[in-house]
């Protein structure tokens, strides 16, 4: 059975964000962020990174990839 969730804006534009391909649901995002905190594998500075990344993210620090591409000389 599906069920509707009410969440706010910002959380679903990070959710957004997390997506691997633009057609990914919400549902499988969440679904691997679940799997990915459950993973024993992942050591504290691996966490650290991802947690900086993901900061990193909110405050909008990105390049798209033509800048990398640019950057690059690509």
């Amino acid at each position: 059975m599906d069920t509707t969730i009410k969440i706010k804006d910002k959380t679903r534009t990070k959710l957004e964000n997390l997506k691997i391909y633009s057609k990914e649901t919400y549902n499988d995002v969440i679904e691997r962020l679940m799997r990915a905190a459950q993973d024993d594998d992942l050591d504290p500075q691996t966490v650290r990174n991802l947690r900086k990344s993901l900061d990193d993210m909110e405050k909008g620090k990105t390049y798209s990839l033509e800048q990398v591409e640019k950057e690059l000389d690509l």
